[in-house]
């Protein structure tokens, strides 16, 4: 397997979320550890370079519904071209979260990028990591926030008009989405999971079945039928025990051994397009536990296999 091209980009955008705080993830991970960490994979050989943060607009609205909509599309066409541009020379974007909405403008750029090594109808696959499946719909019984919604917009179903704007415009087919880690599920989640067939994992599946063959089935989903995949870690589906610096802490969590078995999978995957790592609120970690589980899960991302 040809060795692969990292690129680090932080999106310091927690509007989409009713709590302050992810915006400063991308920042306080890299003081963490993870600046030296490259450093030291640079001096190994690995291509990986650091490029920054996309600043993301002001608020605009408060009362907006769902919260961030607004400012989503006022950030949507910097973040997806920045994204892109990570993107360029075949190189893998490590997108440093910020709230769980961002991963609207990561499955785009990388549709956009597929177009423009001439795939004429691109198929991204969405391996979504995490506690919860972001499968909300707007109305009085949401939570009314963007980074609870992601995957809603993704799957092609209306979020407060975000599909109006071209940049946002890609959807993923719900066969080549996958779920890993569930814990805390809606029951119209649940239902909208069931009525369009797309395989999910609870971490009491891992439990059952193992965390490498969750791994193998999952990935098989979320690559056979499509050009490439993003994958999409949320922090909080690691046990508060491991990962106590999040917004929406759920009891009966994956370890941080099961989190680096997946990212080891990410690593050896040839269609891998974009990883992200997302909802590590630094306010909530006094002891930097989180964020120094942060810096440890992307190294191996980035190595690979410790064998």
């Amino acid at each position: 397997m040809e060795q692969k091209k990292w690129r680090i980009l932080g999106v310091p955008f927690d509007l989409g979320s009713e709590y302050d705080g992810t915006a400063a993830g991308p920042e306080a991970i890299r003081a963490a550890g993870l600046t030296r960490r490259v450093k030291h994979l640079r001096s190994l050989g690995i291509d990986i370079d650091d490029l920054g943060d996309v600043e993301p607009p002001a608020a605009v609205d408060p009362e907006s519904t769902p919260t961030g909509v607004e400012e989503m599309m006022e950030y949507a066409p910097t973040l997806v071209a920045r994204l892109e541009a990570a993107a360029e020379g075949g190189a893998v974007p490590i997108v440093l979260g910020g709230d769980h909405s961002i991963t609207i403008a990561s499955v785009a750029a990388v549709v956009r990028s597929l177009q423009k090594q001439g795939v004429t109808e691109p198929s991204v696959g969405l391996l979504w990591v995490d506690a919860h499946p972001d499968f909300e719909t707007p109305g009085p019984h949401s939570t009314n926030t963007l980074n609870a919604m992601p995957v809603t917009h993704l799957v092609g179903r209306e979020v407060g008009g975000l599909r109006q704007l071209p940049e946002l415009g890609p959807r993923v087919n719900p066969g080549d989405l996958a779920f890993i880690g569930l814990r805390d599920v809606l029951s119209e989640e649940r239902q909208a999971i069931h009525e369009l067939g797309i395989r999910a994992y609870t971490a009491s599946d891992v439990e059952r079945i193992g965390i490498d063959a969750v791994c193998r089935e999952a990935f098989a989903v979320v690559s056979e039928r499509t050009d490439a995949v993003v994958v999409t870690f949320d922090i909080d589906v690691l046990d508060p025990v491991f990962a106590p610096g999040v917004d929406y802490p759920e009891l009966g969590g994956l370890s941080t051994r099961e989190g680096a078995v997946i990212l080891e999978h990410a690593h050896q995957l040839e269609k891998l397009a974009l990883v992200e790592l997302v909802e590590v609120n630094p306010a909530k970690d006094p002891e930097r536990t989180t964020l120094r589980v942060a810096g440890q899960l992307l190294h191996r991302l980035i190595e690979g296999p410790l064998l």
